[in-house]
């Protein structure tokens, strides 16, 4: 299947969407409950772990969960065939891990940097989970076939998407702030558990890479770049309890929906 990846760019940050079946006029049949979205969270950053990819944001819905991914061309290079062995063992749940010259485990090499790969194994793990859950277990697919991938060309497209995706819960007035929802990676960078750590340090690592002569700031310095107006929007619903007293040109391009963020061809799912 053809993949509509960057190819040529040392490093590229991708917007992805997966979403379960449309939920028009009303229909939530297959709307996540809050076991359905930590199963997921947990699935996505345990394969995370496994692959060379780099999750820099998140946040999932009842209907669907947006990520914001990191692929570097040269990812694999310094990658020892004895550590694919290990993260072999780990995906495939083996008692011993595979020899690490032999031909699968270079495959399985081979995989590790495919971000189509990882979306639709995500998926594909999620639905057989999902479809033995209650009374009623279900067959077949549960996610729409096709994923979307946005390429984000630039930092400050990178930084302004990502806080996009932070602010979905608040959008649909789920919450009053983000830190408040559990499935945001904002929350997660806030309570400093090892996940928000983690996703902190990809960050950096990523905004390093993505925007030259960032050598003479601090790491807090290249975090403020994406964090301070997230920042500023948390302390002013602390103090006034509302976004009605806040200046709209810090919040136009989080509160309100924007289709450059979605407006790209669909990619299918491995």
């Amino acid at each position: 299947m053809k993949r509509y990846l960057d190819t040529k760019s040392e490093v590229s940050f991708y917007h992805i969407i997966i979403k379960v079946p449309d939920n028009t006029y009303g229909n939530k049949e297959y709307a996540f409950d809050e076991n359905h979205k930590s199963r997921l969270k947990d699935l996505f950053f345990w394969l995370e772990d496994i692959y060379e990819l780099k999750c820099l944001c998140y946040t999932i819905m009842s209907t669907h969960a947006h990520f914001i991914i990191c692929h570097e061309k040269n990812a694999l290079a310094n990658l020892s065939l004895r550590e694919v062995a290990i993260r072999e063992q780990k995906y495939r749940g083996r008692k011993y891990a595979l020899d690490a010259r032999s031909c699968e485990i270079r495959k399985f090499k081979n995989r590790l940097n495919n971000l189509s790969d990882f979306i639709g194994n995500v998926q594909k793990r999620f639905t057989r989970w999902y479809n033995r859950q209650g009374d009623n277990a279900r067959r077949g697919q549960l996610f729409n076939h096709n994923f979307r991938s946005i390429q984000l060309k630039d930092t400050k497209v990178l930084i302004q998407c990502m806080q996009y995706v932070e602010m979905n819960a608040v959008r649909a007035q789920m919450v009053s702030s983000p830190q408040h929802y559990q499935f945001t990676s904002w929350s997660d960078l806030l309570k400093k558990v090892s996940l928000g750590k983690r996703i902190k340090k990809n960050i950096i690592h990523c905004i390093r890479l993505f925007n030259g002569g960032m050598e003479t700031k601090s790491d807090a310095q290249v975090f403020a770049l994406y964090s301070k107006r997230l920042k500023l929007v948390c302390e002013a619903i602390r103090e006034f309890g509302s976004f009605a007293k806040l200046n709209r040109s810090v919040l136009d391009a989080l509160l309100q929906r924007h289709a450059s963020w979605s407006r790209v061809k669909q990619v299918e799912s491995g």
